[in-house]
């Protein structure tokens, strides 16, 4: 009788122990889900939030080293740390870029901002795309798709310089119009636009087409001083760009011209503003360009990450900036 209690003791013992253990089981199994549920919400946000890639060229022309500058600026402006937030690559050449992609794909970017060097970056850009990595175009575009692009308004910059200087000379007089060689069109449909305003709005106005090498300051300083020799009479000169614009001005008061009143300018370098801002006895102006437009690809690259409304095509308005608002655009830091 003995051993039968005892033998059912053991039995409801074994029993109860069973169950604990199974219920331990359980516990174990169900914390372990909740616990893969919460890495795979990290996971999630992590890709909301992933790393930004800025490829862009180097900094061989005042335009671009401003690119580099704004675009390191933005990012410190959004809190982004290098390495897991952002990173950004520089080349002096298409492989050169061609390769910075395929880093920044390496490196698992979610989203690439890219200022190509030209179009023959397209078929790296492609592999962007393949990726399923966002790809926001900025300044020029690529053959192919993309997520985004930004640019500013080349067109736009040209009918406001043609409105600028049409309305100050009242109608009349002779302007020069500056040319030269560029990367994709840009030269062509700023002087195109230029060209159509003042046919359309300013016919009385004699335009004298001049074209320089490129678009540096010695490049604007030898267009002018020929611009000059063959031109007894100008009012104004339209230029394309801020740094030939220097160029120009000097070529003028070297020569000791005072027949022209106006020149403008294109971009918004830092150097330019300052003749805008101290020239007194020729009236400098810009229509903008800026390289802080790259702020504005950046901004879009996180927009799309974070799941926000965004354009496809954003172009960006120029605007004249003269004596009146110069003020306004003064950046001591920047590098253009």
């Amino acid at each position: 009788m003995k051993k039968k209690i005892l033998a059912i003791i053991l039995t409801a013992v074994l029993s109860l122990a069973l169950t604990i253990g199974c219920s331990s089981s359980n516990n174990s199994s169900s914390t372990g889900s909740s616990g893969s549920d919460v890495k795979e919400e990290k996971t999630d946000t992590k890709s909301e939030d992933g790393m930004i890639g800025v490829a862009i060229p180097s900094a061989d022309h005042g335009w671009m080293a401003g690119c580099v500058y704004y675009a390191q600026e933005k990012v410190k402006e959004m809190g982004l740390e290098e390495g897991k937030g952002y990173k950004i690559l520089t080349s002096d050449n298409v492989n050169d870029q061609a390769n910075d992609i395929e880093e920044l794909i390496g490196m698992g970017c979610t989203t690439i901002v890219l200022l190509p060097h030209n179009d023959e970056v397209s078929v790296a850009a492609q592999k962007i795309m393949d990726a399923d990595i966002n790809l926001v175009v900025f300044d020029r575009k690529v053959t192919g798709d993309y997520t985004a692009y930004v640019a500013g308004d080349n067109p736009g910059l040209g009918t406001k310089g043609a409105q600028y200087l049409g309305e100050a000379l009242d109608g009349k007089g002779t302007i020069a119009v500056m040319s030269a060689p560029s990367v994709g069109s840009v030269s062509v449909e700023r002087t195109e636009a230029f060209e159509k305003e003042m046919k359309e709005n300013y016919p009385d106005i004699n335009l004298i087409k001049v074209t320089a090498d490129g678009f540096t300051q010695e490049d604007g300083l030898a267009m002018a001083t020929d611009m000059l020799v063959a031109n007894s009479q100008i009012d104004a000169v339209f230029s394309i760009d801020d740094e030939p614009s220097l160029g120009i001005l000097k070529a003028v008061q070297e020569a000791g011209r005072t027949d022209i009143k106006y020149i403008s300018g294109g971009g918004g370098a830092q150097s330019w503003f300052d003749k805008i801002q101290n020239e007194e006895d020729i009236t400098c102006f810009t229509d903008t360009y800026s390289p802080a437009m790259i702020g504005d690809a950046i901004q879009t690259a996180q927009d799309i990450q974070q799941g926000k409304d965004y354009e496809k095509d954003t172009i960006i308005e120029p605007t004249t900036v003269d004596a009146k608002n110069v003020a306004d655009f003064i950046d001591a830091n920047s590098p253009y």
